[in-house]
């Protein structure tokens, strides 16, 4: 059933959904916000107080996801429990396809928009912040960067983890990114440690298995010699984003092509920079969707045979 959900989730996300934001993700930093100040106010003398209200933002949903499979079982021959699968997974899923965000960007991009692209970046990908509009080169690599990541997470991760765990794996990692992402001023370090702790740990499986796909679609060489060297490596300091925007460099290795034209001064250089880039934020699409599909059709083996 688990391949099936999956198939049947892409294929809502992808032709019925794709231009709308489904589910909104501000209502967990509301339940975040009541857990912990109902955690303090009851366990203000406990020492380490703040891990209970993490303890509860966890438990709470998981609780609750728990009850309601329990609720369904295989009433109907599991078509509720298939609904609550479904519904779980698009819950976690990306709000829009990758296709969909770079092509939103290219639109920008190609008009020579700098400013668009910072606050397409800024409202899409990023955390908010500023960024640079005069290197166009640094701003291109941090929409890869981020769009890599981004399909990583809301994507291989929760594919992985559906796999292995179910709905409530799936519940358990969405869950740790919001956590992440939910900023709170007066947000205790030890907090944000033990969720970045957690997420490195739910990440770590996936992001080799992604290194070895990715080295599968693209250039095999590079690709597969960088994954052997970071393989085993087990440093919670790992910036995973880096780590995968380098790996995608090694795979896209000698995969970009585009028409680079003659030099005519420096207008029509920026002008073929930004050629460049786009047949590079193209090649990164190519190998994002090469790689689900490989994903899909190991998934798919292994529901055929049961391993």
């Amino acid at each position: 059933m688990n391949f099936l959900v999956i198939v049947i989730c892409l294929a809502i996300n992808y032709l019925w959904l794709k231009d709308f934001d489904r589910f909104d993700d501000t209502w967990f930093f509301r339940f975040r916000c009541k857990v912990e100040e109902f955690c303090s106010e009851t366990a203000a003398k406990v020492r380490m107080a703040w891990s209970i209200g993490i303890l509860a933002i966890y438990a709470i949903p998981m609780l609750c996801l728990a009850v309601l499979l329990l609720i369904t079982g295989d009433n109907f021959y599991g078509l509720p429990t298939m609904i609550v699968h479904i519904l779980v997974l698009l819950i976690a899923f990306d709000r829009n396809q990758p296709g969909k965000l770079v092509s939103e960007f290219l639109e920008r991009w190609q008009a020579g928009d700098m400013e668009a692209c910072a606050a397409y970046l800024n409202q899409e990908l990023a955390k908010g912040g500023s960024l640079d509009v005069s290197d166009q080169e640094a701003l291109a690599a941090y929409f890869n960067r981020q769009l890599t990541y981004r399909c990583f997470e809301k994507m291989f991760v929760m594919f992985f983890w559906y796999m292995l765990a179910g709905p409530m794996g799936v519940l358990f990692c969405y869950v740790s990114y919001q956590l992440r992402d939910s900023h709170k001023e007066d947000q205790l370090q030890e907090q944000v440690a033990l969720v970045a702790l957690v997420i490195h740990v739910l990440e770590w499986i996936p992001i080799r298995l992604l290194a070895i796909t990715f080295s599968l679609a693209g250039n095999f060489v590079h690709c597969f010699e960088n994954t052997k060297r970071i393989f085993w490596d087990i440093s919670k300091d790992t910036d995973n984003a880096e780590l995968l925007h380098g790996l995608t460099a090694c795979a896209l290795t000698g995969m970009v092509k585009f028409d680079a034209g003659e030099d005519g001064g420096e207008q029509q250089s920026e002008e073929f920079g930004r050629v460049r880039e786009v047949a590079e934020i193209e090649a990164l699409l190519g190998l994002l969707e090469r790689s689900q599909a490989i994903w899909l059709s190991v998934l798919a083996l292994i529901t055929i045979f049961g391993l």
